[in-house]
């Protein structure tokens, strides 16, 4: 009787866990919500760069980065998923650069994240 109880409880458990982690339950972008994202990731890479390039506060910078992090999350298109980590983990090493005062570092991981993600925005634009 007692693994009877036990196969209901985890049929349960299984059931729960399987209905709130639905694709229903899954935020989907439209497509004027993901070429924002993508153009202002890139406005705030360059602002970025650019504050990086006039030696900014390192601390300014290392905003500045945070807030171009938290602009691509919502880049959200399964064909440019794999891109985007990539990207995002450039944006990674210059937030973490620049808060450990390596804005050469910063700056550098700053333009190949760029790169990326102009190259995101060719691809997505050219498919929509």
């Amino acid at each position: 009787m007692t693994s009877i109880k036990k196969f209901l409880s985890l049929l349960t458990a299984t059931a729960l866990i399987s209905a709130f982690s639905s694709s229903a339950f899954a935020t989907t972008f439209s497509h004027e919500e993901v070429r924002a994202a993508l153009e202002n990731t890139i406005l705030k890479v360059k602002e970025s760069i650019a504050a990086v390039e006039s030696r900014a506060d390192k601390d300014k910078v290392a905003n500045m980065i945070g807030e171009a992090k938290q602009q691509q999350k919502d880049i959200e298109n399964n064909n440019l998923e794999v891109k985007r980590q990539h990207a995002g983990k450039r944006l990674s090493t210059a937030w973490k650069a620049a808060r450990n005062g390596d804005l050469q570092l910063a700056g550098e991981s700053l333009k190949e994240a760029l790169t990326r993600y102009e190259e995101m925005q060719k691809i997505y634009i050219s498919s929509h």
